[in-house]
């Protein structure tokens, strides 16, 4: 009875003392805690900085008397990788099948039938591996088939990434890229064929770039423009030096490199918002006195909803492209120097140019639907015109697992695809480590 009588005065005394506390904390006494609080943070994190910074250093001397130790020091086994995974790439399958019925009848370049049938279109292999603390390398190979039970083994792309240099900081975060990979030109031409939002490339992206985009070989680097005037933007600009062909405007190499340069600005705003605007300009100069050189110029928008409030499965998505080119195609019907003179507003329609533009919405995790219009004129003859109208549904299954259905309807001057319908059914797999999934997708 007393233990009881005891423990009830305890906590009447307890409560008492905690009012009392509670009311001689005053709004100064709360805000100067707060400010010890935010002060022993920032301490904090200047300490991690610090110990950051020490840790690369001494990275970094590693890396410079490693090479001085092995000349001194008799032969050794080689000593383990630097960075963890060097012998140990992360690697990614990816298969992608693709069902097509067409009511005219589809002939690939080497004049065989390919329409109403089903293929395994590609089979990818992605490899990807820390090099050192410097550089990431990238391995993609390809098993592509345009006709069924045929295929052709290629590399897709191989090409290392230089994150930093190691005898300076790099300047505005710049990067290279050196090897063999998709040029940014466009928003759409870096995505590869199982990447894209629809079974088959835009007409524009065909008819300008190739039927599989744009590869090529060369030097790239990446970096940062300052935007002190918004802190919610960014500006990213790209140079690239490329080997000179293999592209359609300018499928000769000529024996020149070709130049390309990216400029993309993007914006946040309102919370759920952003936007991406960017122009890319290619230019292969020809052989002096043959060749007249060939110039493309592309504009590109992407406008992105993601609302907070409707949780994480929703989206809407809008972008286009237009590509057009300064000077009529060396290819064209009519000699490219007698184009080159007119003056009168035919000669602007005889400069080949197209747009595509591209919508998206996502109805939660796994159901998706959009549309795609593609305008554009062809480059041996800007005066005939190519046009498409593509609605399509995509199923994820799970990140490694897609089902996309698609409708073409085509019109065309080019009678043999003029008034076509299509339609592709597409299922994607991935098994292994993978990188993340394309802009508009949201798993």
């Amino acid at each position: 009875m007393k233990s009881r009588i005891f423990s009830i005065t305890f906590v009447f005394l307890f409560a008492s003392n905690s009012s009392s506390l509670a009311q001689a904390l005053t709004a100064a006494d709360v805000n100067a805690l707060k400010t010890q609080i935010d002060a022993l943070k920032a301490d904090y994190e200047k300490r991690i900085q610090a110990l950051e910074s020490q840790l690369q250093e001494i990275q970094a001397q590693m890396l410079q008397i490693a090479p001085e130790a092995a000349d001194v020091a008799a032969p050794q086994p080689a000593a383990a990788p630097t960075t963890p995974g060097a012998l140990n790439p992360a690697i990614s399958v990816i298969g992608n099948f693709v069902g097509r019925a067409e009511s005219e009848n589809v002939f690939n370049a080497d004049g065989e039938r390919i329409d109403n049938n089903v293929n395994v279109r590609e089979a990818e292999i992605d490899m990807r591996v820390p090099v050192d603390p410097y550089a990431d390398g990238v391995l993609i190979m390809s098993l592509e088939s345009e006709t069924p039970g045929k295929f052709s083994a290629d590399v897709e792309e191989g090409y290392v990434n230089v994150k930093k240099l190691p005898f300076m900081q790099s300047p505005l975060g710049m990067k290279f890229q050196v090897g063999r990979f998709r040029p940014a030109f466009g928003k759409f031409n870096v995505l590869h064929t199982h990447d894209l939002p629809t079974t088959m490339r835009s007409l524009v992206t065909q008819e300008f770039l190739g039927d599989e985009g744009f590869i090529s070989q060369g030097l790239s680097t990446d970096f940062f423009v300052p935007t002190p005037w918004d802190e919610n933007s960014s500006l990213n600009a790209r140079i690239q030096v490329l080997s000179g062909g293999d592209i359609a405007i300018s499928p000769q190499s000529s024996n020149r490199l070709a130049y390309l340069g990216n400029l993309r600005w993007f914006k946040t705003f309102a919370g759920t918002n952003n936007i991406e605007l960017a122009w890319s300009s290619y230019l292969h100069p020809g052989r002096r006195g043959e060749t007249p050189m060939a110039r493309l110029h592309g504009i590109d928008f992407m406008y992105r909803w993601k609302p907070f409030r409707q949780g994480e499965w929703k989206s809407y998505l809008l972008g286009g492209e237009l590509m057009f080119s300064d000077r009529p195609h060396p290819g064209a019907a009519e000699p490219a120097d007698v184009a080159l003179n007119l003056t009168s507003p035919e000669q602007t329609r005889r400069r080949p140019y197209g747009t595509s533009v591209f919508t998206q919405w996502q109805f939660d995790r796994r159901k998706y639907a959009g549309l795609r219009w593609d305008y554009t004129t062809t480059l041996v003859d800007p005066t005939k015109q190519r046009k498409s109208l593509t609605p399509y549904l995509s199923y994820y299954f799970s990140e490694f697992l897609r089902l996309r259905l698609n409708y073409e309807r085509r019109w065309s001057d080019i009678l043999a695809e003029n008034k076509r319908n299509s339609v592709f059914v597409e299922l994607d797999w991935i098994f292994g480590s993978h990188p993340p999934e394309s802009f508009w997708v949201n798993m």
